[in-house]
């Protein structure tokens, strides 16, 4: 008759329990995934980092310099146009300092190319306001009138990511309160079309609200960070896979 694994140990012996092997074999190749995957994401965020610096360190663009073709990612630039106050968009869920609220954009029609009678679009972010109690109220924001110099940050919206569908397809009526916007999206929504870039205003930008950009939420050294905790517990239930399922313990006692 064969000794429990664990009470016997003088030779090493291998009993498994076809549920705890069963089950860390499903887990195992799943904890290894996810460390890749944090690594991965560490990799992502240090290439937005870098591609932030680089294009940063330019000097501030003027809109001729954006018909030639280059990212300008995170580039400061100068504009001069006017905000269309009338047709105001709320993104929805913006959180900041705990709090819910929106961030309000608008359509600035640049005044250089509007003197040669045409019109180009250029989609600003004024940045955060906080939201009201009551839903169904959209925050009061002064517009501003006539020509504008602003500052700002070109930025297009970056792949991936999870957007809710807020079922909207075309705006009919202003201020209008959409889940998300990118320079696509909003040929769809104002019905016109628009340059590729966003522009998120500087904090000292006229027509600035609460700003302070975010350039990643997570820092490529958390990532790493997560990338280990998932290999650790890799290990260890490798570990703990084996104590259940032999006499390592005391064949490891008897042996010492």
């Amino acid at each position: 008759m064969k000794q429990d694994p664990q009470v016997s140990g003088k030779i090493f012996e291998w009993q498994p329990n076809v549920k705890i092997v069963v089950f860390s074999l499903l887990l195992f190749p799943l904890l290894i995934a996810l460390g890749f995957w944090q690594l991965e994401r560490a990799e992502e965020k240090r290439e937005i980092l870098k591609e932030f610096n680089l294009n940063q360190q330019l000097p501030p663009a003027t809109f001729e310099d954006l018909t030639v073709e280059r990212n300008h990612q995170y580039r400061s630039i100068w504009l001069t146009g006017k905000l269309d106050g009338e047709r105001r968009v709320f993104l929805d869920n913006r959180v900041k300092y705990g709090k819910p609220g929106y961030e309000v954009v608008e359509a600035m029609t640049v005044s250089e190319f509007y003197s040669k009678g045409k019109q180009q679009l250029v989609l600003v972010n004024r940045g955060w306001v906080p939201a009201s109690l009551d839903r169904r109220i959209l925050p009061s924001i002064n517009s501003m009138k006539g020509d504008l110099q602003l500052r700002g940050t070109l930025y297009r919206n970056l792949q991936g990511g999870y957007r809710l569908d807020d079922g909207i397809s075309k705006i009919k009526e202003w201020p209008s309160r959409v889940g998300w916007i990118s320079t696509d999206r909003a040929k769809e929504l104002f019905g016109d079309e628009f340059f590729a870039y966003q522009l998120r205003l500087d904090r000292d930008s006229p027509g600035a609200l609460d700003t302070g950009w975010v350039t990643v939420a997570v820092q490529p050294e958390k990532h790493t960070g997560y990338a280990v905790q998932w290999f650790v517990m890799a290990i260890v239930l490798l570990i703990m896979t084996l104590v259940a399922n032999s006499n390592v313990g005391s064949w490891n006692k008897s042996k010492g």
